[in-house]
């Protein structure tokens, strides 16, 4: 019945864009930001923004950012940012995501309209998308032909060319489609580090204190996960600052106490800080490798998520001596010097080189090949030949 009504939904709106395109004319210095993961802009939404509009003051930037996981109450709640988006895709030159968006690759665009997949990690650590269809984490693979998940992308950014195989299984692109970029984030951890961590410590002096462990497990859909309310009762609180900070679309089980709350910085901020990161299967691993944190995995829950996800890398392969499903081991690592060589490896191995200008070289792709805006578009050219 639920692919019934997909159909329904699905041909309903493009009737009604293809009505809009009729009414309505493509504005050549607008660009559309649609994400669908937290009901606020995302920090690398509003860094390119900033850096096109320094670029160029004409460009016109909408974002439409409404956290939707899926369910007849937040598909309610939705619905209206899904058809405000029609409007905004029918007279964008540009459309840049962060996630899938259902009128992006369902509906049939204008010829000139080009889209940017940002996906929201610097690489593929957990299989994702396509990869994981008919799968408990993934989608059913009737739902994903009705919705036609992850079609309609001219470009995907994969951050370091090893990633490149998992992000064409994922997103079902040719390799001449993806763009080896950092995110945006990426620069504001590389050029910000240490503003981020002054602001923060600031507000919250204490976490100057004793040593920080940043815990961030990654998103399990309808699971209840328990790591935190066991890092919480293992983790000496006399001897270390622990922060956790679940996903932002997850369902982690929160303990009373054990913690130090820290509700007004994202776990992306908090790695400017942190002397361990705990995680799992989270891209968050990748953005702590830029400032070498300590790194370790705490996976509890390996082998059911090996069976309903999946991962792209051999974790005790990447990371040997800094994997554990026993919190016993995990508190005995804490304890010895970390293998720092390993985390060298690994970060030399699954980040691009050279990190701080990748919000620049994402610009001049959207204002060159995406021809954003023409008359910088015409200028960009001029100066290149």
């Amino acid at each position: 019945m639920k692919h019934v009504w997909a159909y329904l939904i699905k041909w309903t709106l493009i009737v009604l864009y293809q009505l809009i395109k009729l009414v309505t004319r493509v504005d050549p210095h607008k660009i559309v930001f649609l994400g669908r993961r937290m009901n606020k802009v995302p920090l690398d939404f509003k860094l390119l923004t900033e850096e096109l509009q320094q670029r160029e003051p004409g460009i016109k930037a909408t974002v439409l950012s409404s956290r939707y996981l899926g369910g007849l109450r937040e598909s309610v709640e939705f619905a209206p940012t899904l058809l405000k988006s029609l409007y905004h895709l029918a007279t964008s030159k540009v459309c840049v995501l962060d996630s899938y968006w259902p009128a992006v690759s369902m509906l049939p665009h204008r010829e000139d309209l080009v889209v940017y997949q940002l996906w929201h990690s610097l690489g593929k650590i957990k299989q994702s998308g396509l990869q994981t269809l008919g799968r408990a984490q993934g989608r059913d693979f009737k739902t994903a032909d009705v919705m036609q998940m992850h079609q309609g992308y001219d470009y995907v950014l994969a951050g370091a060319e090893i990633w490149n195989p998992n992000y064409i299984e994922s997103f079902g692109v040719e390799e001449s489609q993806l763009l080896n970029y950092g995110l945006p984030r990426a620069d504001y951890l590389v050029n910000q580090r240490h503003n981020i961590a002054a602001r923060i410590k600031e507000k919250y002096p204490a976490l100057a204190e004793k040593p920080v462990i940043l815990y961030a497990p990654t998103f399990r859909r309808g699971i209840d996960a328990e790591g935190a309310l066991r890092l919480a009762e293992a983790i000496d609180s006399e001897q270390y600052n622990l922060v956790i900070k679940m996903h932002g679309s997850d369902s982690l089980i929160m303990p009373d106490g054990g913690h130090v709350p820290v509700p007004d910085f994202s776990a992306t901020d908090l790695l400017t800080i942190a002397d361990y990161l705990i995680t799992d299967y989270s891209s968050i691993a990748l953005e702590a490798a830029i400032l070498d944190v300590n790194t370790f995995y705490y996976v509890y829950d390996r082998e059911e998520y090996l069976r309903h996800n999946g991962l792209n890398i051999d974790l005790d392969i990447e990371m040997p001596g800094c994997v554990f499903e026993s919190l016993d081991e995990l508190k005995h690592a804490l304890s010895i010097p970390y293998p720092t060589r390993t985390l060298r490896a690994y970060k030399q191995k699954f980040i691009i080189d050279d990190l701080g200008h990748s919000t620049a070289d994402l610009a001049d792709h959207i204002l060159t090949v995406g021809e954003l805006c023409p008359r910088q578009f015409e200028l960009l050219s001029t100066a290149q030949n």
